[in-house]
């Protein structure tokens, strides 16, 4: 008999895993557009370019905050597998959420919000006020984003990603849409900008729950073979993961401190974060290979069909910084969009050479996180990031030392860190596992 359409879209194939991966890169790479339209609401506030540096700041908490639920997607893709498995990731979602509810409303109280805006980061005034109540304020937006994750993962399970793209496309419309309203309105500042970045979010949490609705009435009450799934196995599987994400927040105040001090140091910075902000995106599509190798685990001893499709993805992601290698068109980008110098336009194309090889790390890493994550190996990957830490420093310093002008220290730290996390995960399970995971692959798929 025939497979089905249904039970075909669950084998591995080229087109399968492109069809997969497509709509979660560009979902990754499209995350971050909204925040620059709200800043538009908020920089035209009373406080002008000082209101909406503290109104980032304050977010900037709000996300390294949120990191308590990094891991929790890749959680779901585990363990939301069955009902059984939804209902105790729904639980362990639910009660991390609210534990950082109560952790972001800790941080608004006087006293201690005056020692993390005042005296960590240096605030002080109405700034300090705005980034502490932008910070508060922007809770539900905070409890969309978890309560987002329960449906994406089933979303993710049922290899429909671009079903789940697609309310995040509708977030950045939304937003794209009300942010000139808001300015033609005279609906201005903090208060207006984080209006308009929680609406949007709320709306595209909603809209997930909506298309998921479906695919968890489908959840079978519990596929046979898994072993028994409680919500402190969730929790405790979830959790080396979030740590991870903590310290990679960590790694970007190291980045930017260390370039900070070298010669020029506020010149190198500006270079660095121009052309990061051109090679963040791409990386955090690549990442999204962690998915890949879940969705289409290994089916036979030393399958290794998901990571060739990793590393074309990678290279595919590095044809952009390819393009903006052309004279003319980096030097529209680095200094009429940029702003940059004509005189720093070279130096931010030369980093851009060093860069095209980062995509490619970050996708055969995301691959090895994700088939860390299938083997039910969680501290895999929190070593691997740990690592990350460790060697992204320890670069950074050697070439301090060496006196690498800062605008290449910062990408070729970077290449260097994720290719030891890569080489530290690849290790961790070479080391316990020779092929196959823990659990046979058909307990683990449909």
């Amino acid at each position: 008999m025939a497979p089905s359409a249904t039970s075909s879209k669950f084998e591995f194939s080229s087109w399968n895993a492109t069809r997969f991966f497509v709509p979660l890169c560009i979902q990754a790479m499209s995350q971050g557009l909204t925040y620059p339209l709200v800043g538009t609401i908020v920089a035209h506030g009373p406080g002008e370019a000082a209101e909406y540096s503290a109104f980032a700041q304050g977010l900037m908490i709000m996300f390294l905050l949120g990191c308590v639920g990094y891991g929790l997607v890749t959680t779901g893709m585990v363990f939301a597998k069955d009902r059984v498995g939804y209902i105790r990731f729904s639980r362990v979602t639910i009660a991390i959420m609210l534990g950082e509810a109560a952790l972001q409303i800790l941080l608004a109280l006087p006293g201690i919000s005056t020692l993390v805006f005042g005296h960590l980061l240096g605030l002080d005034g109405y700034q300090l006020e705005v980034a502490r109540w932008s910070m508060f304020w922007s809770l539900p937006a905070q409890m969309g984003f978890f309560m987002r994750n329960i449906p994406q993962v089933i979303l993710y399970n049922e290899h429909e990603t671009s079903i789940a793209n697609a309310a995040t496309i509708m977030r950045i419309v939304v937003t794209a849409v009300v942010a000139p309203l808001f300015r033609w309105a005279g609906l201005v500042g903090w208060q207006w900008g984080t209006v308009c970045f929680t609406v949007p979010v709320l709306l595209e949490s909603a809209v997930m729950w909506l298309f998921a609705r479906s695919y968890v009435r489908g959840l079978p009450r519990k596929l046979a073979g898994v072993g028994k799934v409680t919500a402190m196995k969730v929790f405790l599987f979830s959790i080396p993961l979030s740590l991870g994400g903590f310290m990679l927040m960590l790694a970007v105040f190291a980045l930017n401190a260390i370039i900070n001090r070298t010669e020029n140091g506020v010149s190198m910075l500006a270079i660095h974060l121009v052309a990061i902000g051109l090679i963040n995106p791409l990386s955090y599509g690549a990442l999204r290979n962690q998915a890949v190798a879940i969705g289409f685990p290994p089916a036979y001893d030393g399958d290794s069909r998901t990571f060739r499709f990793a590393v074309c993805s990678g290279l595919a992601l590095s044809l952009p910084l390819l393009i903006m290698l052309i004279p003319a068109l980096s030097g529209w980008y680095f200094c009429h969009i940029q702003n940059l110098l004509p005189s720093q336009e070279p130096l931010a194309r030369n980093a851009l050479w060093v860069a095209m090889l980062f995509p490619v790390l970050q996708a055969m890493r995301g691959h090895a996180e994700g088939l860390a994550a299938y083997r039910r190996r969680p501290k895999a990957v929190l070593m691997g990031q740990a690592v990350f830490f460790a060697v992204l420093t320890a670069t950074l310093l050697f070439l301090f030392l060496l006196r690498m002008p800062g605008y290449l220290m910062g990408i070729t730290a970077l290449c260097c860190a994720s290719a030891a996390t890569l080489a530290a995960i690849r290790i961790s399970l070479s080391k316990r596992f020779s092929g196959m995971a823990d659990m046979p692959v058909q307990h683990l798929t449909r």
